[in-house]
């Protein structure tokens, strides 16, 4: 099972890599207190991907076969994968993989593996790939969504995500260990994030939520925030407390069900950046708990509301506010499977006050 997972987008990676003879530098951000460490550092610029946005999907534009198409950039995805439907429109033929399982929101299901001719990212290919394919559901109604790039590919590089802008920009650094690579801007926050394995390179991150520390993921695959009942639970909250609503409910790679709730915390904390009375979905999203399933999955809302640059070298997370609401409880934080209308006015959580702010 490791073994696949690390050979899936090897070839990908080594194709990438291969392409970054031509690239561009860009320094971290200076002030007057400079340091040796900051004039040694450079950031080597090795693509930028553009950025479509769909439902609160970033979608990284790609071909598969000569058919032109979207992958999610999936944060929360320890490896790439193509969807059964899309396999099936594209004319892939898969094979399934004996004890390979893909666990996650609704359950759990099998691997198959198809085999690519020509994969385009941006303005890079690579040829003859075997990519995981699962899930018996599209990821959208979009059907030019044919599934998602996972951390295995995306952990390769520092990731500058600019959605105000659409684009992502990848970076391979050198000499910048202990440098600050929010290279935009003065008024930052970082926090550190931790791994399981190299097979599992997902970016575990430490929140406070009412004071209760929670292990959450970075998940850009998921639409909006949403954390578990347990863990609303140890931070004050359940389905049954005063105020707390129902919202539907929804699914993610396996089949089943996942009622929604939406409650009111009284804060959250992430690095030095700390919000009030944030109001957040959660639900039972995992069949079963242990180390390796977080407790939260810190989704795409929040991105939307900063600018992040995510350091695989450092495993740091910089990141900057750059206005609008920081959570949201209106769109489906993922595949929604019963509609139901939530109030326009409750459904963001207030920005981070100016007070709350890193100054670095």
């Amino acid at each position: 099972m490791t073994t696949r997972r690390r050979r899936t987008l090897r070839h990908l990676a080594v194709a990438t890599l291969g392409l970054t003879l031509a690239c561009a530098t860009v320094g971290p951000h200076s002030n007057a207190q400079a340091s040796e460490d900051k004039r040694k550092c450079q950031l080597l610029r090795v693509g930028t991907l553009g950025l479509t946005m769909d439902a609160n999907m970033p979608l990284l534009d790609v071909g598969v076969n000569g058919q032109d198409g979207y992958l999610i950039m999936d944060t929360g995805a320890t490896f790439g994968t193509i969807t059964k439907p899309a396999a099936k429109r594209l004319q892939l033929s898969g094979h399934w993989v004996p004890g390979i399982y893909m666990e996650g929101v609704g359950g759990r299901v099998s691997v198959e593996e198809a085999r690519i001719d020509e994969l385009r990212l941006g303005d890079w290919k690579a040829h003859h790939i075997d990519y995981p394919v699962f899930t018996n559901h599209d990821l959208s109604d979009n059907e030019k969504i044919f599934g998602l790039m996972g951390e295995n590919f995306l952990s390769k590089f520092d990731l500058d995500i600019d959605i105000a802008h659409n684009k992502v920009s990848l970076f391979q650094p050198q000499n910048c260990d202990d440098v600050a690579l929010a290279y935009w801007t003065d008024a930052y926050n970082e926090a550190e994030f931790s791994r399981f394995s190299k097979e599992n390179p997902k970016i575990w991150l430490k929140v406070l939520l009412n004071g209760e520390e929670i292990r959450a993921i970075l998940d850009t695959g998921a639409s909006t925030s949403v954390i578990t009942e347990r863990a609303a639970a140890r931070a004050g909250l359940t389905p049954e407390s005063p105020g707390v609503t129902r919202s539907g409910k929804s699914a993610g790679v396996g089949d089943d069900q996942v009622q929604d709730y939406i409650g009111v915390f009284d804060s959250f904390r992430l690095g030095d950046e700390e919000i009030k009375h944030v109001r957040l979905r959660f639900g039972e999203l995992f069949s079963h708990g242990g180390r390796e399933v977080p407790e939260m999955l810190l989704g795409l809302d929040f991105l939307r509301a900063h600018r992040m640059f995510v350091s695989h070298s450092q495993r740091k997370i910089y990141f900057s506010y750059v206005g609008g609401p920081v959570f949201q409880v209106m769109g489906p934080r993922l595949r929604r499977v019963t509609p139901e209308a939530e109030p326009a006015a409750e459904g963001e959580s207030p920005a981070p006050q100016p007070d709350d702010k890193k100054q670095p």
